[in-house]
């Protein structure tokens, strides 16, 4: 065995020893939401405001991923529609985000990001990718912004069907500035995206799938909000 073969398997090791798994494969975009769909609800940490995340190792790319889950219960789905508008954090730059998602990660932010730290210092040079679906890719884009504030480091971030949980052109400029590569999938006929439906909301990117819009189909949220994993999408 190599030298550096045995010195991943170590590695590997530790990191499983603090909560992350390891998962090898290069991802492409509608494998990576396949694999967030994929992830039991009974493998990801409940943290918190009932906030589910898990980390996965992979050490064919060299990447550590921070995963949130998606809505999965009452108190998920009363944070998604508590949208006003609230200091989210006072620093050198005032982020303002939507008052659920902020709260539900502010009540988890230490534990989880002492984790994906420690994940950094085992694995320095291993890329950190945050990723999430639909509530979970929300709360995706607090946690990059708070991984930056603590570290001074840059993940990339990856969504699907991510709803808006920033406030203002200021808070997503600051925020774009904390991460490296942004992709944030939304398929013009979902819903969930155009959440909160107020002035002022924001993401950092929108990465338009699917072709044209239908008014009508954006009714259909079971259909449009769960259909990441299409690859077909991705080529339109």
């Amino acid at each position: 065995m190599s030298r550096q073969k045995m010195m991943t398997m170590m590695m590997s090791r530790r990191l499983a020893r603090h909560g992350c798994t390891q998962w090898e494969e290069f991802m492409k975009p509608w494998e990576l939401f396949n694999l967030i769909k994929s992830i039991k609800h009974e493998e990801y940490i409940t943290s918190g405001d009932d906030v589910q995340w898990t980390i996965k190792v992979d050490d064919v790319g060299k990447v550590v991923r921070l995963i949130f889950e998606e809505s999965c219960g009452n108190t998920d789905w009363k944070n998604n529609l508590n949208f006003p508008m609230k200091l989210y954090k006072k620093q050198e730059s005032c982020i303002r985000a939507a008052r659920g998602w902020g709260n539900a990660y502010k009540s988890c932010n230490d534990e989880i990001m002492q984790k994906i730290i420690f994940a950094t210092e085992i694995a320095p040079d291993y890329q950190i990718h945050i990723c999430g679906w639909s509530y979970g890719g929300a709360v995706a884009l607090l946690a990059a912004e708070d991984f930056h504030y603590r570290t001074g480091k840059k993940a990339s971030v990856y969504t699907f069907g991510a709803p808006k949980p920033l406030w203002g052109k200021k808070t997503r400029e600051y925020v774009r500035s904390c991460v490296n590569e942004v992709k944030q999938y939304s398929h013009v006929n979902d819903c969930v995206p155009l959440m909160p439906p107020f002035p002022g909301y924001t993401r950092l990117s929108t990465d338009h799938i699917g072709g044209k819009r239908n008014f009508f189909k954006l009714f259909n949220p079971w259909k449009y909000h769960c259909i990441y994993g299409e690859e077909s999408l991705y080529k339109e």
